[in-house]
């Protein structure tokens, strides 16, 4: 790891890793860790522009550079995810189509996205739009949708 950070978002904080490739996990944290080793490293203030773009309401045009372990199918997976447009959605059922594989197995990837928001796993949603499992919360979940004016 070479920076840390963590982003204070309206729900809450957001903590960041990246290595000397970019950006390798972003999640919601209930306790703060202790920010080090360079905030202004280069991924971590692209995440924070991309994060202040996007609740601000704003779709985001460029990422940051990422670095993610994964499976081979874990990674299909997660592209299959950075695919979904701002402001729709999909199910896992279609998820699971699109990877010739199940729906069980699309959720045991999607449950392991090392970078939530940035690989938009708010936007899947259970059979019949569902609102499902997210690693930050069903009311994180909720209110992600309604920034992206999405109605479950």
């Amino acid at each position: 790891m070479i920076a840390r950070f963590n982003y204070s978002s309206p729900l809450g904080k957001i903590g960041m890793q990246a290595d000397e490739y970019g950006i390798t996990e972003v999640k919601f944290i209930d306790q703060s860790k202790e920010n080090n080793l360079n905030p202004t490293y280069p991924p971590i203030k692209d995440a924070v522009k991309w994060l202040d773009d996007y609740f601000l309401g704003n779709v985001p045009l460029t990422y940051p550079q990422f670095h993610l372990n994964g499976t081979d199918f874990q990674q299909k997976v997660w592209q299959q995810l950075r695919q979904i447009p701002y402001g729709t959605t999909v199910t896992y059922g279609q998820l699971a189509q699109r990877t010739n594989s199940s729906p069980r197995a699309v959720g045991n990837a999607v449950g392991k996205n090392p970078v939530l928001l940035f690989i938009p796993c708010h936007r899947v949603l259970g059979q019949n739009g569902k609102l499902t499992g997210y690693s930050g919360g069903l009311e994180r979940k909720k209110k992600l949708l309604a920034i992206e004016n999405i109605k479950p």
